[in-house]
């Protein structure tokens, strides 16, 4: 038994193969999902704990396919009763929905009765007392940096870890399960001077508590960025180039990866229509998808329908080479399932053109925006019309001058893409996403007017 889970892998298995069993018995076909989740996260600020719980969660997801429809519903019971009433329920949705030839299990063939399954679990300690003294730790470390600088202040230190237990079944005799964990660590510290304060974080998530960021260099890097933004002030409107820290250029990634989801492509609300073939991104950019990499954030051997995915390139040479599909948007395509039912896997995006670290990158940069933030702002899924209010810095010569606030970036996101000119090897992994900073030659920053 894990720190944090109360069922087992067998007890998953036979509610789902239950509730698949019952559907079967009313002339439905069946996908059944279940899932069982223990979480421990404790909060500490000035040496005081601000919020310790240990929780649960537990979910049984059924979706019944019968003449045609589709029907859904869920419970949070394991128990024979509550499954069946949860057949009951979706059986009865079912009867109610229109027809429609394209919402049924995937075939048989497809499915992952075997195959890779990459190491998701690591086993670290995630009691609620390891917790506690993780924060505290963290607490101690920002706590000490505080005190030797008289414009920081800490924040919050959080130690949060999860564990869960997943199962699919379906009519086609398709059961598997997969136990993950993730862990994470985050701190905010907030810096002031005459001009104003501001606030700013650092965080590590991995799924073992061994790999991640050390709590010195979370405290630091979270001083650092908080310090570096004192004293920000606007400036004027202007064309420029813009450079995004990992951080934010990896929101920038998502944003392609939602333009290249079969559902957008299907129901044409993307900026990046029919895009397979064509060259869609700067001619040196690769954008590559890897499920099966051990302990990644976003690997899994299967999908929620129970198609595996597979290590491909999305983008090569900036030509587009997959889209993300799920069963349903594959039909709607004419195409094959990719098994990205629950969205992509792990993403890393690379360059071939000459790069370097995060100084280099600066130096390429010359004169322009460094974005940090992302303030509030919208993307048009349809037209790729992009426009974001920012914070981060100015830089000259290569150099940071002073940081920036109450500014505006604005443009397309094709025209985004083609404008990329490098790609960091300051690379971090955000999420499911890799990547370094993104240098971009030439956009539209509203400022002072």
């Amino acid at each position: 038994m894990t720190a944090l889970l109360t069922h087992d892998e067998a007890a998953l298995r036979d509610a789902a193969q239950w509730a698949v069993e019952q559907a079967a018995k009313r002339g439905a076909r069946a996908r059944a999902s279940v899932r069982h989740e223990g979480i421990a996260k404790t909060a500490v600020r000035d040496g005081e704990i601000e919020m310790a719980e240990r929780s649960g969660s537990q979910s049984l997801g059924l979706t019944v396919f019968h003449n045609g429809r589709r029907g859904s519903a869920s419970t949070a019971g394991f128990d024979r009763a509550a499954i069946d009433r949860v057949v009951e329920e979706a059986m009865l949705i079912a009867a109610h929905v229109q027809r429609d030839p394209d919402a049924d299990l995937p075939p048989a063939d497809r499915l992952a009765f075997a195959g890779p399954a990459p190491l998701l679990y690591g086993d670290s300690p995630r009691s609620a007392q390891a917790m506690l003294e993780a924060a505290r730790a963290l607490d101690r470390i920002t706590a000490e940096i505080a005190a030797s600088d008289s414009r920081l202040r800490a924040g919050e230190s959080v130690a949060l870890a999860t564990e869960g237990l997943w199962a699919l079944a379906t009519s086609d005799g398709f059961c598997r399960t997969a136990l993950r964990s993730n862990d994470a660590r985050w701190t905010v510290m907030l810096a002031q001077d005459d001009g104003g304060s501001i606030s700013d974080f650092c965080q590590s998530q991995e799924r073992r508590i061994e790999a991640l960021i050390a709590p010195e260099t979370l405290a630091r890097d979270a001083a650092a960025r908080a310090r570096r933004a004192l004293g920000a002030r606007a400036v004027g409107s202007r064309r420029c180039a813009v450079l995004f820290d990992p951080r934010t250029a990896a929101t920038l990634i998502d944003i392609v990866a939602g333009a290249l989801n079969g559902a957008s492509q299907y129901r044409r609300m993307s900026f990046l229509p029919d895009p397979v073939g064509r060259c869609v991104a700067a001619a040196h950019l690769d954008l590559r998808e890897d499920p099966f990499e051990p302990l990644g954030l976003a690997s899994g051997g299967f999908d929620s329908e129970g198609i595996a995915g597979s290590s491909r390139a999305i983008l090569r040479s900036g030509v587009a080479e997959g889209l993300f599909l799920s069963s349903f948007s594959g039909r709607k395509l004419g195409m094959a399932s990719t098994g990205n039912a629950d969205g992509y896997y792990n993403l890393a995006l690379t360059s071939t053109a000459e790069s370097g670290d995060w100084a280099a990158m600066l130096r390429m940069l010359g004169s322009g925006l460094v974005v940090t933030h992302f303030q509030g702002g919208k993307t048009d899924p349809a037209s790729g019309n992009w426009t974001q209010a920012v914070r981060g810095f100015w830089v000259e010569d290569g150099e940071i001058v002073h940081a920036v606030t109450d500014v505006t970036l604005a443009g397309t996101v094709p025209a985004m893409l083609a404008a990329i000119r490098k790609v960091g090897r300051d690379v971090a992994r955000i999420g499911a996403i890799r990547t370094g900073s993104i240098l971009i030659d030439d956009m539209q920053l509203g400022g002072r007017a």
